[in-house]
């Protein structure tokens, strides 16, 4: 198997120097199935004092001092470097007590998630595979290294994993894996809401997304509020339209507790409405798009519903306003003799009026307006 440039670079360098070196993990499976790389890693004997030695002369910084971890830069290529590790028990479902480095590629590569991923490749491009990871590579298969139980335990995190490799590579998860995934299911509440929302996102992302959510709906049932869903989620072309569809019955959908940005619960909330939108209606079409996700909430709805409603936007655009969009200020509606909550209910209803095409969002056309109902 063919190395690229900057990969074999490193692995020769350290080899030269008296070192063990491999390409390991995600790189090696990736290229094993003829998917695009951009993340290297290479695992080596080398201590990370004696990694900077070698690669004196190079750009190269620590990227994770805790695991002894430095980045090389090699022909604009950036090739994580770490010595071979060993992890003691984990305390929390999620992190090792004590990681200390060790001089047994062995070691280092059991304590991996799965076989698919305990794979590595020396710098002559010779796949070492103690697990039969190119076995189940073949086989499009899903196993973890060792006990599922035992790989879950420590980390939970290792859960969605399995799932979003499942979702990405469309393969297969073994049976004892597959049992032990819904049986540890819930560990997850172990697992940072971000990393949770993370994982989601990327399943979301696939076009497997359909057959992973409705053959684990009890899996991402412990950290949301979803019923089965329909082949339609596969319509969307962005995860975070997919995550409205699939929560758009929701009574509770989570989303402040699993750490969305406030723009990404806004724009689900915006989206979620939008499905129970009926855009047929001139007015529901141009109240639901009178919002600050109005790009994002047209591309929705032409998924949705499967239109092109781009002509039809652009001849009803101008009527989409909101309260704050209004081409009137306070005061000048002050000025006409309202106050206080007067104010905000005469907005309500200039925006009403525009939405319903009877008035324009032009100031002298609602000052004439107030003039009128003087």
């Amino acid at each position: 198997m063919e190395l690229c440039k900057s990969v074999r670079t490193i692995l020769q360098n350290l080899h030269f120097h008296g070192y063990e070196a491999y390409l390991v993990g995600g790189a090696v499976r990736n290229h094993l199935l003829g998917l695009p790389n951009d993340d290297y890693d290479v695992t080596t004997s080398a201590d990370p004092e004696a990694i900077k030695k070698v690669f004196e002369g190079y750009s190269f910084y620590d990227v994770g001092k805790k695991h002894g971890t430095v980045t090389v830069l090699v022909d604009g290529d950036k090739i994580d470097i770490t010595p071979f590790r060993k992890e003691s028990d984990y305390h929390d479902h999620r992190h090792p007590e004590k990681v200390s480095f060790s001089a047994d590629l062995l070691e280092d590569l059991e304590r991996r998630d799965f076989t698919i991923n305990a794979m590595c490749l020396d710098y002559e491009g010779k796949i070492i595979d103690p697990f039969q990871g190119l076995d189940d590579l073949k086989h499009h298969l899903i196993r973890t290294v060792n006990d599922p139980k035992q790989r879950f335990s420590e980390d939970a995190l290792r859960i969605l994993r399995a799932l979003r490799f499942k979702a990405k590579l469309d393969f297969t998860i073994e049976e004892k894996t597959d049992d032990a995934i819904h049986r540890l299911k819930d560990l997850l509440s172990y697992i940072s809401n971000e990393r949770k929302r993370m994982e989601l996102l990327q399943i979301l992302s696939c076009p497997t997304a359909f057959k992973i959510i409705n053959e684990y709906l009890d899996v991402f049932n412990t950290f949301m509020h979803i019923t089965e869903i329909d082949r339609k989620i596969n319509d969307f072309s962005d995860p975070l339209f997919a995550l409205a569809y699939i929560l758009k019955d929701s009574d509770d959908n989570h989303l402040k507790e699993l750490k969305y940005s406030s723009y990404e619960i806004g724009l689900v909330n915006t989206l979620i409405k939008a499905s129970h939108t009926d855009i047929s209606d001139d007015y529901d079409f141009i109240s639901v798009l009178s919002t600050e996700h109005q790009k994002e909430t047209l591309k929705y709805l032409e998924e949705y519903h499967h239109l092109d409603l781009k002509e039809r936007y652009e001849t009803r655009k101008e009527y989409m306003v909101a309260i704050d969009s209004l081409d009137l200020d306070g005061k000048i509606i002050e000025s006409y003799g309202y106050k206080g909550k007067e104010i905000g209910k005469i907005k309500k209803e200039l925006v009403e009026l525009i939405r319903h095409q009877e008035l324009r969002n032009e100031s002298s056309a609602l000052q004439n307006y107030l003039a009128t109902i003087q």
